[in-house]
């Protein structure tokens, strides 16, 4: 009896799933998103047809080969599809996409089905990405639960919402983690400043206050309007609020009665200035009004820069963000050669006010520094129901032989070193590698990063996660945070150096 040959069109069927498979997830992950049932539709379909090839494909070594090799590849797309519908902690974001539109403007408001739609979009999105709340069991996961229930049934009694009103409902449930990398922020298409900043700052004043309240006491009062570990990182935020029209609505100030700010000087004495709403000027406005010219082009300094001081042998680094590009990576080369050839023997690495970035920045500066191995830190990643853990700290240092550099090293730091920029100081010390000055760093060790970005769909509204729990590398310390050896106010730490290298001040 003749065997009857498998049908024509099943090979370019299979094939077809698998480029349509592959289009899926490209389009997610830069143009548009796809839901995720979509996708594991079309791997069950792919693996359905190859099923049905393998049933009718019958007789000769060469359909045996064709269909282990059809089973094989279609085997490898049905698991990436899974893997990418379920676990890949992108999907469904905006991380890698140009094309999205960041702003939304501020008179926009949701009837209450899109403003709940948003709501549970960012609730699920927590739910699948970040690592707390994998355990349906732990304290955390409960309090974050009981946040949105509480907040989804507050807004079940509003028609409509404004899109502040629904960034700080999702805040409120975000901020109980206590984690600065996960937080909800609304981007407004044309925001307004106080038009009187620049003048104020030129004159020395600093903003400490709003309406009769400290900014310290805001942000203890307003903690669900913040994500979060150290205080301080939540009033660089409630301080750049509060001088936005837009975002003193979010802050929960009554923009029609305008604000009163609490200004003081260098010598400590204060004064009161108020704000009406009409005080407020686009960004466009501020400019013309403050006499203050753009610039077009590359004339803006870099983010990473080095100056030489001999007279106390001394190099500085200065790093405003953590990039580890070719530009970085030729400056450390360049900063070496000198120090080499000049016989510098301290370098320091300010990261005073960086908000993070990449930490390979670290592994690039080590590089130069006569050390064979150190020590980084673990990780927990999640991925969709699974968790990943990489406990192997110990790096091997890709040495720059002709350039080490074997002389005292110091970070300088500030309360705004953030994220990578608090890696710096806390791998430089654990290591043992050198020695820490100025303020405590932005946020835990033992906490949270790595981040996806997401936009709401309705109210555009910005929020980022965290898939990523680290832990410190040193685990024996009872420190929660990187604390400075020298601790000093940031302004002062360049010149608390300067102390130690003159002998005034001695290292432990």
């Amino acid at each position: 009896m003749k065997k009857k040959a498998p049908k024509k069109f099943l090979i370019p069927s299979m094939i077809f799933t698998y480029l349509l498979v592959t289009a899926l997830v490209l389009l997610d992950c830069f143009v548009v998103s796809v839901p995720s049932m979509i996708l594991a539709f079309v791997s069950v379909l792919a693996l359905g047809l190859c099923v049905v090839y393998c049933v009718t494909c019958r007789g000769g070594i060469l359909r045996l080969v064709s269909k282990i090799f059809f089973c094989a590849l279609t085997l490898i797309f049905f698991l990436s599809a899974l893997f990418f519908a379920f676990c890949f902690p992108y999907w469904n974001s905006g991380t890698f996409r140009t094309n999205v539109n960041l702003s939304v403007d501020y008179e926009t408001r949701l009837p209450k089905n899109q403003a709940l739609g948003d709501f549970d979009f960012a609730y699920r999105y927590l739910k699948k990405v970040h690592p707390a709340m994998l355990d349906k069991n732990s304290d955390e996961y409960a309090k974050v639960r009981s946040a949105y229930e509480r907040e989804r049934k507050n807004l079940l009694e509003l028609e409509t919402l404004s899109v502040n009103q629904l960034a700080r409902s999702i805040e409120t449930v975000f901020s109980v983690l206590e984690d600065a990398h996960t937080m909800a922020i609304p981007k407004y298409s044309n925001p307004h400043y106080f038009k009187d900043v620049d003048s104020i700052k030129k004159s020395g004043m600093t903003f400490v206050g709003i309406n009769g309240m400290d900014y310290n006491d805001l942000v203890v009062e307003r903690r669900n309007l913040f994500s979060y570990e150290k205080k301080e990182w939540a009033l660089s935020y409630a301080k750049n609020f509060s001088i936005q029209l837009e975002m003193l609505d979010y802050l929960g100030f009554d923009i029609e009665s305008g604000v009163t700010y609490t200004l003081q000087s260098a010598d400590g004495k204060t004064v009161n200035q108020y704000a009406a709403k009409g005080d407020f000027l686009s960004y466009d406005e501020y400019l013309k009004y403050n006499q203050i010219e753009t610039s077009s082009g590359n004339s803006s300094e870099p983010f990473c820069f080095y100056t030489l001081d001999f007279e106390h042998s001394l190099a500085v680094l200065t790093l405003k963000s953590c990039i580890n590009n070719s530009y970085y990576r030729d400056l450390l080369r360049k900063m070496f050669t000198e120090i080499k050839d000049s016989g510098i023997k301290n370098v320091a690495v300010d990261v005073r006010d960086n908000g993070g970035g990449n930490s390979l920045v670290i592994n690039s500066f080590f590089e130069y520094l006569d050390i064979d191995s150190f020590r980084e830190s673990t990780s927990k990643v999640r991925l969709g129901p699974f968790v990943l853990d990489f406990d192997d700290a110990l790096v091997k240092n890709v040495r720059q032989d002709d350039l080490l550099f074997r002389g005292n090293v110091y970070v300088l730091t500030s309360s705004e070193s953030f994220s990578s920029a608090m890696m710096f100081p806390q791998f430089v010390k654990d290591n043992g590698i050198g020695k820490i000055i100025g303020e405590t760093p932005a946020n835990n060790p033992n906490g949270y990063g790595d981040v996806v970005a997401y936009f709401l769909p309705k109210s555009r509204i910005f929020m980022q996660i965290s898939f990523k729990k680290f832990c410190r590398v040193n685990q024996d310390t009872t420190e929660k945070f990187v604390e400075p050896d020298f601790p000093c106010k940031a302004d002062e730490a360049l010149e608390v150096l300067y102390d130690i290298l003159d002998g005034n001040l001695k290292c432990n």
